[in-house]
């Protein structure tokens, strides 16, 4: 516990260090301005989640079947600009966004609850379970969250054609299930930890996080990185994994330009 506080610390620490330092000269000789409801920012489609930390070795996701967010329309992460400050070259943000992440596991796991109430976790031993690994197949096990999210980004211009943006956001799960599909000979098989009985695995619910990301600004699209620093499961009380986006498909649009009719310029 107090080392993921110093985690955070000393990150929240940098950021505003680098914001600080790199938009002053900015703003000293561009006009500041404040702006409202300025851009809409997100993905979807080419971007792949996972975990990392001691215990991700057990927690490896994959592709199969469009697995962990990839070319999965219904796995995002989206969010509005309340409020920018600064200027075209540099300008601090605080937005605030949805998302939904699923995460397809390679190992099948089982979750059990302890005598002392933390979770433990092995492969599915039942070897009559058939998770059918291809990629049109039946079967599956998949963690899916939602949360609420608020991001506070800094955004830089880098000459005519890029920009670069940094920051790092809180997270509020709203829920979180744990899906998983087999087959038993030839029948079809649905297990569901729903969220209420998932909490007692106990999912960390807020969660503070960093990203960065680079956007080509013809293109439209750019790379992202989401990390989370706060673990997935409460330190401590289950096992020790950490949440991981990559996504090529980001973009940041102007908010107005999204209610525009199509082909009005």
């Amino acid at each position: 516990m107090k080392r993921t506080f110093l985690r955070v610390f000393l990150s929240v620490n940098l950021f505003i260090f680098l914001s600080v330092s790199l938009t002053s000269a900015s703003f000293a000789q561009n006009k500041v301005s404040v702006r409202f409801f300025q851009s809409i920012r997100g993905d979807s489609f080419l971007s792949y989640n996972f975990f990392v930390g001691p215990d991700a070795v057990d927690f490896t996701t994959t592709i199969q079947g469009f697995g962990s967010g990839l070319l999965d329309a219904f796995c995002f992460r989206n969010s509005i600009d309340l409020i920018n400050i600064g200027n075209d070259n540099a300008y601090l943000s605080l937005g605030v966004g949805f998302s939904v992440m699923k995460y397809r596991l390679d190992k099948n796991p089982i979750f059990n609850l302890n005598n002392n109430e933390t979770p433990s976790w092995q492969s599915d031993p039942d070897v009559t379970h058939n998770y059918v690994n291809t990629f049109f197949g039946y079967g599956k096990s998949k963690i899916i969250t939602t949360s609420f999210y608020v991001p506070l980004d800094l955004t830089l211009a880098l000459g005519k054609n890029m920009l670069f943006t940094a920051g790092g956001y809180l997270d509020v799960n709203v829920t979180a299930r744990y899906k998983m599909k087999y087959l038993v000979d030839d029948q079809k098989v649905k297990e569901i930890i729903r969220s209420t009985e998932f909490r007692k695995l106990n999912p960390s619910t807020a969660k503070l996080g960093l990203n960065a990301t680079l956007l080509h600004k013809k293109l439209g699209y750019g790379l992202s990185f989401t990390y989370s620093v706060t673990p997935f499961f409460k330190p401590g009380l289950g096992l020790d994994i950490h949440e991981v986006r990559i996504s090529a498909t980001y973009s940041i649009r102007n908010f107005k330009d999204a209610f525009k009719p199509s082909g009005e310029k």
